[in-house]
């Protein structure tokens, strides 16, 4: 009888933490996809396993930063330098007094490296409704500046799920037929679960970027920022870039970096009564598309 589990080979984007673990083969491996206000915003895709069928190459477990909120009944395990959430661990029900209950263990199977056979776009997901668990989630509400007024546009704002950061967006309304989104399957946006939208620098603002990290990579040209309290992923920069250094670029090159200091890329999953999966997005092939390419840890 074949085997039916496979060992794959997972990490954080910037390779503080490696690891295999065991689960089901690509072609029976099904997915959990909560809506929870937590794992909704990053995109989260949980494949469960036993503690014995995990094995670190490398890092501590321990050292991740530890996200938890509302009844503390579940930790969000993330990598501190570049963000990516790796585990969840908890209960549905906690252990009463005196009990021996072993929590859940999820691993986040978008941290998976490429070409082990799962594709995160394709594998077959199962929806768990965690909006209905607990209390409700009460979003943070934006008290910052208001962009600047798009004609036939609406005001939209939203939060990572601690709120220590917010942001606005006045855009034409999302759920217009012409508005077009972005879902990349790059290294890191895979390993994100970011939807982007593109408005200009002056149609968004932010509030609170004072708790964002940002993650340098590849080229260091663009800062992938993230709440360092709970990890969701927020916005993409050009950072630091001189007109000296752009005109040594080749000129596609060029176009596009000048283009990209003129938009402040949002994740569409922080925006507060909208569900990305109502809205026109696209799915771009970064990873075979964007060079240099990624090399897997």
């Amino acid at each position: 009888m074949a085997d039916s589990t496979k060992t794959y080979r997972g990490n954080c984007h910037c390779g503080a933490y490696v690891y295999e673990v065991k689960a089901a083969t690509p072609e029976n491996l099904k997915v959990s996809e909560c809506n929870c206000s937590s794992c909704y915003k990053k995109g989260a895709l949980y494949a469960l396993y036993k503690t014995e069928d995990i094995n670190f190459i490398k890092g501590d477990p321990s050292t991740l930063t530890d996200y938890t909120f509302g009844e503390k009944k579940w930790h969000h395990r993330f990598c501190s330098s570049c963000g990516n959430q790796l585990f969840i661990e908890g209960y549905l029900e906690p252990p009463q007094p005196g009990e021996t209950k072993e929590p859940l263990r999820a691993v986040n199977a978008r941290s998976f490296q490429h070409g082990q056979g799962l594709d995160v776009w394709k594998v077959e997901k199962n929806l768990i409704n965690g909006q209905s668990f607990g209390t409700p989630y009460k979003p943070p509400k934006y008290t910052g500046p208001e962009p600047k007024a798009v004609e036939g546009g609406k005001l939209y704002s939203g939060s990572c799920h601690c709120g220590a950061v917010k942001v606005a967006i006045n855009t034409k309304p999302l759920e217009e037929p012409t508005q077009k989104f972005k879902e990349c399957n790059c290294s890191i946006c895979t390993r994100q679960g970011s939807i982007w939208i593109y408005p200009k620098q002056e149609e968004a603002e932010i509030e609170g970027e004072e708790n964002l990290t940002t993650y340098l990579f590849g080229t260091k040209l663009f800062g992938k920022k993230f709440c360092k309290i709970c990890g969701i992923p927020v916005h993409n920069s050009v950072d630091n870039i001189t007109e000296e250094k752009i005109s040594q670029m080749p000129e596609n090159k060029r176009d596009f970096i000048r283009w990209a200091m003129k938009i402040k890329a949002i994740n569409l999953r922080l925006i507060n009564g909208v569900d990305v999966k109502d809205l026109n997005v696209e799915q771009y092939d970064g990873y075979n598309l964007i060079k240099p390419a990624y090399v897997e840890p």
